[in-house]
């Protein structure tokens, strides 16, 4: 049960994302050799802060608007008067700030999460339903369209669960009595794709792009980030990954293919590019056998139904259909020619959550799903391995060593699942400061089922499905002081993220001192809360402890404790600054996937 359940609503609006970009350049992390300028944006000749230096971190819906609902019985309407769901707005929290983007680490930066969000469904003056989203990561990053003006050509989806779901007035509306009754744990699934995200700091929709959604049931026992159900991928570069689902019960196939159609602009209409498309499974003589077209160039196809299709359409699928589904892949062909496909023998896996912090001494239980044509594989053999080839490795220090720091697995040694689930235990223990500047060390990490290693025939593997983990540095302070461990501290978060000077100057003692009531307050907020700091999320337990301990220990002045000044060492050379093409061409690479590693 998720999102691809028969009951669920679709959007389609704006989203807004407000990311500092200063701290986009792993070097601007080193305090020694910042420069002012780095706070500014970027111009023709240097990329100083890149293109969003003030940026509050804040992700937001805006004018999100249902489009349809669909019903237990496979029908639907996007008219107001069959249903008062229709046309209701999807919003973030109206009595709270909102949500926050951030990313784990300056050379991980694809898996950028969302914390503190809110969502609800309202008419404007009552709630429907509102539920807390579970911080996730986005995955299925992809060059969607070329570029064409100003706004990213890339797309990207999201998947989580809003939970515990608060229902409002459900009598006038039969779509939200079914997903009510469907949601028995008080929980629902979501998921969004965005694109067309406009970087252009000129352009009045600076910050803004496109979103259309999925709201739907979930079950507590399943997976929140992805989908149980079917995968298909391969090695096209006209479709990217997608999921889909064979509903037994309805006998239909539920498909994703919200992030995985080409646009003909960013932000623009689904490209014609791929022809008569169509959804089938490949038999056992490897014959495409078509369930039914996909009217991806319907009008208003993708706004009203975010991609997703019930196929067959307009029939059920027959006992020997579900007989050969049930061992056979699912795939999407063009014209008759196939693109995506299951993987060999049906094999997948993929971790749940697949973001971690962790400091020395925690030790992360990673849930892993092994499924074989959409059913949980007991006795799955799953290989996990170091692969750093989804972090940024080209601008700044070395990155996934040492491999010490992070253990619980053996490349030759396999995990076996148990009715499909496994529980990988990621320990960490001290980088010893493997970057300098910046804390700890990131690593990637990867599980695949045993017999995709290699790459044999047939096979694929979604760049995507690996775990990302930032492990930071052992940190001890008896006795913080300001010129002892704080200053650099305070320093370089003030350095990279500048719209904290319209509030305290992180960088001076005296203004600190002077709001130690506030900094201490939102210091000791939990890291869910969208009012924590550091809203970057990049310091460890240990350090906002130090920080925590040092605001709340006032010397005999009744500030905090100021230490004894260093003498200053002389000013650091200035690096070379890359030029604004230059980081616009390793932003695009790299959030492409298609960037050769150094």
């Amino acid at each position: 049960m998720s999102y691809l359940d028969r009951v669920r609503l679709h959007f389609s609006g704006q989203f807004q994302a407000d990311p500092s970009t200063v701290n986009n350049d792993p070097t601007h992390y080193d305090n020694a050799t910042f420069l002012p300028e780095y706070q500014l944006p970027q111009t023709d000749t240097s990329a100083n802060g890149w293109w969003n230096p003030d940026g509050s971190a804040s992700w937001r819906l805006v004018d999100c608007h249902v489009t349809r609902v669909c019903y237990v019985d496979g029908s639907s309407t996007n008219d107001v008067a069959a249903d008062p769901v229709v046309g209701m707005r999807i919003m973030d929290a109206n009595k709270r700030v909102a949500g926050k983007l951030v990313d784990l680490d300056p050379q991980q930066q694809m898996v950028s999460q969302i914390w503190g969000l809110l969502v609800r469904l309202t008419d404007g003056v009552n709630d429907a339903f509102s539920g807390p989203f579970e911080r996730a990561s986005f995955s299925d990053l992809w060059m969607r369209s070329a570029p064409v003006g100003t706004k990213m050509p890339l797309g990207v989806f999201y998947q989580s669960v809003l939970a515990p779901v608060l229902w409002g007035d459900d009598r006038k509306s039969r779509f939200l009595r079914e997903l009510r009754a469907a949601a028995k744990h008080d929980m629902l699934s979501i998921k969004f794709n965005l694109d067309g995200y406009d970087s252009d700091s000129t352009s009045a929709t600076f910050t803004l792009g496109r979103i259309v959604g999925t709201i739907g049931p979930a079950d507590d026992d399943e997976p929140r980030q992805f989908v149980l159900g079917r995968h298909l991928g391969g090695t096209t570069r006209l479709m990217t990954f997608m999921p889909c689902v064979v509903d037994k019960k309805a006998r239909r196939i539920l498909a994703d293919f919200g992030n995985s159609l080409p646009t003909v602009a960013p932000g623009g209409n689904l490209a014609p590019v791929l022809g008569a498309l169509t959804l089938g499974y490949l038999d056992a003589s490897k014959t495409f056998q078509s369930l039914g077209d996909v009217p991806y160039q319907t009008p208003n196809f993708y706004e009203s139904t975010a991609g997703i299709v019930e196929l067959p359409a307009d029939r059920d699928l027959t006992n020997d259909e579900l007989k050969a589904l049930a061992s056979n892949p699912v795939a999407v062909a063009s014209n008759g020619k196939t693109l995506l496909q299951e993987n060999i023998d049906g094999l997948y896996v993929r971790a749940d959550n697949f973001t971690y912090r962790l400091s020395p001494g925690d030790t992360a239980e990673v849930e892993l799903w092994a499924t074989q044509y959409g059913e949980l594989q007991d006795g799955a053999r799953i290989n996990v391995s170091f692969d750093p080839t989804g972090l940024q490795q080209s601008n700044g220090p070395a990155v996934a060593t040492p491999t010490t720091a992070l253990t619980g697995f053996a490349a030759s040694t396999p995990i076996v699942a148990k009715k499909g689930r496994a529980t990988l235990k990621l320990t960490a223990h001290d980088p010893d400061n493997p970057r300098g500047y910046i804390d700890g060390q990131v690593y990637g990490v990867r599980p695949i089922p045993q017999a995709v290693v290699g790459n044999p025939p047939g096979s694929w593997v979604d760049p995507w499905d690996f775990i990302s983990v930032l492990v930071f540095d052992a940190f001890e302070a008896a006795e913080p002081t300001w010129f002892g461990e704080m200053q650099p501290i305070f320093t370089q978060y003030g350095n990279l993220y500048p719209l904290m000077d319209r509030l305290i100057d992180l960088t001076d003692y005296d203004a600190i001192a002077a709001n130690v009531q506030v900094l201490s307050f939102v210091f000791a907020l939990p890291i869910t809360d969208p009012n924590s700091m550091p809203v970057t999320r990049d310091l460890s337990a240990a350090k906002r402890a130090a920080i925590l301990k040092w605001l709340n220990t006032p010397g005999p002045d009744g500030k905090p404790l100021k230490g004894t000044e260093a003498p200053q060492p002389e000013a650091a050379a200035k690096r070379h600054v890359p030029t604004t093409e230059a980081v616009t061409s390793e932003l695009h690479a790299i959030k492409s996937g298609l960037r050769k590693e150094s």
